[in-house]
């Protein structure tokens, strides 16, 4: 089992001005997931005319409600729930943990929010997830590399992202850098550097939270190759 990575009083962790306050927003999301998945198997299996019709309306109202609770626009939600078809399954997300001779970690700065990750980001169809991973570094940072272990697979429910759609499986991997110079800039960021596990730079919390970080840096620095996972 992984160690504790829940802690309560992480400064990172405890505000963030992308997530809604209030103790209920996490189950809130996780509930409008349940109802989102419920009415898309309906759709899937259902041949009922009138059944079909009232799951039609249940994800529509549902999107609406997702629409209101994030504030983003009812188009594009509805647009990102049409894209999910067939029976309901988590996305995977992938990440690489790259250190340098220091065993600082490499972050970029995503141009969507400011803030900083790991590289990575969705499998695509077709990808295997290491990959999709080494395909994700040398696209946000120029660098070439190879998926060397796997870290950690990890739930996104079970860790303290703020709430967010879809529900994601997070696939964590060591990567070695064989190639290729680091890019300060790319289409999907706008830097990239190095930085000590104790001097974090404001993280990007939707993609990957400090608590993370701190477990896989211990991880590797203890020379464990077990995976960690929820």
């Amino acid at each position: 089992m992984a160690p504790d990575t829940h802690p309560q009083s992480d400064p990172q962790e405890s505000h963030h001005p992308d997530s809604r306050s209030g103790p209920d927003q996490p189950r809130l999301a996780s509930f409008l997931e349940q109802v989102l998945a419920t009415a898309q198997a309906g759709l899937t299996y259902s041949r009922d005319p009138f059944d079909i019709g009232r799951f039609h309306a249940l994800r529509d109202a549902t999107a609406a409600l997702i629409a209101e609770q994030s504030a983003q626009d009812p188009v594009r939600i509805a647009d990102w729930i049409a894209l999910d078809s067939g029976y309901p399954t988590p996305k995977l997300d992938v990440r690489a943990l790259i250190l340098n001779e220091q065993g600082q970690l490499l972050l970029v700065r995503e141009r969507s929010d400011g803030c900083w990750t790991l590289p990575g980001g969705w499998c695509d169809i077709g990808d295997s997830p290491a990959g999709a991973v080494v395909r994700e570094v040398v696209e946000e940072t120029g660098l070439v590399c190879r998926a060397v272990q796997l870290l950690a697979l990890f739930d996104k429910l079970k860790h303290p992202h703020p709430p967010q759609l879809p529900h994601a499986h997070k696939a964590f991997f060591l990567c070695e850098v064989v190639g290729g110079q680091l890019l300060t800039e790319t289409d999907e960021t706008q830097d990239a550097a190095y930085f000590p596990i104790d001097a974090l730079p404001e993280l990007s919390r939707h993609r990957v939270v400090a608590s993370q970080l701190r477990t896989l840096h211990a991880h590797v620095q203890q020379g464990r190759r077990d995976t960690l996972f929820d």
